[in-house]
């Protein structure tokens, strides 16, 4: 497998914002100027989000790494609460502070395997840069689960332009149904061919993921979306069980992204 080797060490950079769009309501998309961050990040790594001048918030958010251009780096994230909104309502020309990356990345398939991403709601956003890196002459999937059309995260020309499979729970949009029966549905189509499955999204979504995968035999790697605190292991906020019991994963720091077998995803694996 093709591991990713010397990460960037995290740093705190001033960054530029160029653009700051709302992409479907209470979800937007910030690209900023970020010349070290942009060009060292690796797909699955995150950034730490200052959203104040002040103490309030206090907390930085934690924000996935979008896909990099030069030195151009794309955020996008749902306004939750006090923290969010604030990005939210920053206008081009300022300046947000962002440490990072973050985080260990996702690891690139081996020459034989197919990719299948799997992507749940804003979970997409990872998913989206590991598939810049992915070779296009290779054969890949890229599926995207959401509750309802008008919940996309990202806008349908770029949906289009990747070739996104969408999976809507109301049949809004694709297919009609959960992003898992539309992924299995897809390795049933796959079946006796080498894959590697790369998941994000909520909670339940990454579970069955991994169900799916141990049940076929297939290595999958999941990032996972749990609050945090300080971003690199300190406050251990972020603690996920170990799937043998003896003790805790940091996702900050030890993930986000994880191989399914290492981590507890049961309800309550996590502290």
């Amino acid at each position: 497998m093709n591991h990713f080797k010397d990460l960037m060490q995290p740093i705190s950079e001033a960054c530029e914002i160029i653009s700051n769009t709302e992409i479907t309501t209470d979800t937007w998309e910030m690209a900023v100027v970020a010349k070290r961050i942009a060009t060292e990040c690796k797909p699955g790594q995150f950034v730490h989000v200052r959203t104040g001048s002040g103490f309030n918030p206090f907390l930085r958010r934690p924000l996935s790494i979008g896909p990099c251009n030069g030195d151009r780096l794309r955020l996008i994230f749902i306004v939750r609460g006090v923290g969010t909104r604030i990005l939210a309502e920053m206008q081009p020309g300022e300046i947000v502070d962002l440490v990072g990356p973050l985080g260990n990345p996702y690891q690139l398939p081996d020459k034989d395997e197919i990719a299948i991403l799997v992507g749940g709601g804003i979970g997409v956003v990872p998913l989206l840069i590991l598939n810049d890196y992915l070779p296009k002459e290779r054969e890949n999937h890229f599926l995207l689960g959401i509750r309802s059309m008008d919940l996309l995260p990202i806008l349908p020309a770029e949906i289009e332009q990747r070739g996104i499979d969408i999976a809507s729970d109301d049949g809004s949009i694709g297919f009609n149904g959960l992003v898992t029966h539309l992924l299995e549905s897809k390795l049933d189509e796959l079946a006796g061919r080498s894959m590697r499955i790369y998941g994000c999204g909520p909670e339940p979504m990454t579970r069955a993921i991994k169900d799916i995968c141990i049940k076929r035999g297939i290595p999958a790697q999941v990032s996972l979306e749990v609050p945090m605190g300080c971003g690199v292991g300190a406050c251990q906020s972020c603690a996920v069980l170990r799937v043998d019991g003896n003790g805790y994963l940091l996702v900050c720091k030890d993930g986000p992204v994880f191989d399914v077998n290492e981590v507890d995803l049961t309800p309550g694996g996590s502290s």
